[in-house]
């Protein structure tokens, strides 16, 4: 059992570097590109708005995939580690490749808040921190009226969507879920500030989710420990504490709603804080929104077919309403399972996908060449390997190719 683990973990460390994070580094200068910085005009909000857009490296040289999109706030703090998470686990088959659209912040206390308030959760007033509050509705009429249509026009997308964001970006995020449900398909909302003038979103949840129709929605809910270090809200008590009070009466609600159509998911993070609570449950996050997303057999089952694959992403499709196609990482690393295992003709039909999927892949066309290699067609291979070099020069096919030419 040891033996094919290592033998999967081999073939897929082979397969990972062909799907890179984005924009390969130029032979100028050797940086290391995930996205681009874009600047917009918003007519609603009277400013131009800075966004960072990731795009997955198998949207780049025309290809027609189209992909789902993840609207991500406080863009500079999580850019990163959220669309490294995002390209690493959808190349393992845990969730789909995402557009990720993080939005930067120009006055963060305005957008985030559903309303005027000049009170923090400790019932301490500032009045000149908080008083540009309560702009949160206008933001939001942006993010619907203005962002979606541009990023819809200018990249392949899908019509699923999500919206992800932490304190006051994940006090945006249940104001969305609340209020404008129809905006997205998934909500991930980190550690939200619940407390935010009087509990104001708490109270019209309560309200809202006893009558509103959640179906098809989703939300991932995560709480950190806002006790003092060692202590613990789940174990100690809440004591007062009013940002945790307000995070269990939350979770009370969704729990007494059970007829309301939503699929949520909570968790509390008892070892971390309201500051280092993002990066662990943003993994977590997309783990449990995309649950189902994953074979439920190991990528080394034999009895794995093209049918079975089939009425998965079938069922997929169903699920996020568009039609989903297998990952190529996912149709590769089977391929070249099948192929070490000798398996040729599951090997072939498997590679043939991924080339009938994307057939402006070059990666798909050098996965067949190294099938043809190891069936000893020398001519065949030659053909695929020219052929992936025509949609794309890759170092590594032009040596496997040269290889053959010299050998013949």
């Amino acid at each position: 059992m040891r033996r094919i683990f290592m033998k999967n973990i081999f073939y897929l460390l082979m397969v990972l570097p062909l799907f890179s994070f984005g924009q390969e580094p130029s032979q100028i200068d050797k940086k290391i590109s995930i996205g681009t910085i874009q600047t917009i005009h918003s007519a609603i909000l009277n400013e131009k708005r800075e966004i960072l857009i990731y795009v997955p490296s198998s949207g780049g040289g025309g290809s027609a995939t189209r992909y789902p999109v993840m609207y991500l706030l406080d863009g500079y703090s999580f850019f990163h580690s959220v669309t490294g998470m995002s390209q690493y686990l959808s190349a393992i088959g845990k969730m789909p490749e995402m557009i990720i659209v993080a939005i930067v912040n120009t006055d963060r206390v305005r957008d985030l808040t559903p309303t005027h308030s000049i009170s923090w959760s400790d019932g301490g007033q500032d009045e000149n921190f908080l008083k540009n509050s309560g702009g949160g509705e206008k933001f939001i009429s942006f993010i619907q009226k203005e962002l979606i249509p541009y990023i819809d026009a200018t990249y392949k997308t899908e019509p699923y969507r999500m919206f992800v964001g932490h304190s006051l970006g994940g006090l945006t995020v249940i104001n969305t879920l609340i209020n404008h449900a129809e905006l997205f398909n998934s909500y991930v909302a980190i550690d939200p500030s619940l407390w935010w003038d009087n509990q104001v979103l708490i109270k019209k949840a309560e309200q809202v989710l006893k009558k509103n129709d959640y179906t098809g929605k989703s939300l991932f809910f995560a709480a950190a420990n806002t006790k003092e270090k060692g202590m613990n809200i789940m174990q100690d008590g809440i004591n007062g504490n009013k940002p945790a009070i307000d995070k269990l009466n939350f979770q009370e609600i969704l729990k007494n709603n059970k007829k309301d159509g939503l699929i949520w998911d909570w968790k509390f993070y008892p070892d971390d804080n309201h500051s280092s609570v993002p990066l662990i449950s943003e993994y977590d996050a997309l783990r449990s929104v995309f649950k189902k997303y994953e074979l439920d057999k190991e990528l080394s089952d034999t009895t794995i077919t093209m049918e079975y694959i089939k009425r998965h992403y079938n069922t997929l499709s169903s699920m996020l309403k568009y039609t989903l196609l297998p990952a190529q990482s996912t149709i590769n690393l089977l391929g070249y399972n099948f192929l070490a295992s000798k398996h040729y003709e599951k090997a072939y039909s498997f590679f043939k996908m991924n080339i009938d999927n994307y057939p402006l892949s070059s990666n798909a066309y050098d996965s067949m060449g190294d099938f043809y290699v190891e069936k000893d067609d020398t001519k065949k291979a030659i053909e695929a390997f020219e052929k992936a070099l025509s949609l794309k020069e890759i170092p590594e096919t032009r040596k496997k190719l040269e290889k053959l030419k010299a050998n013949k």
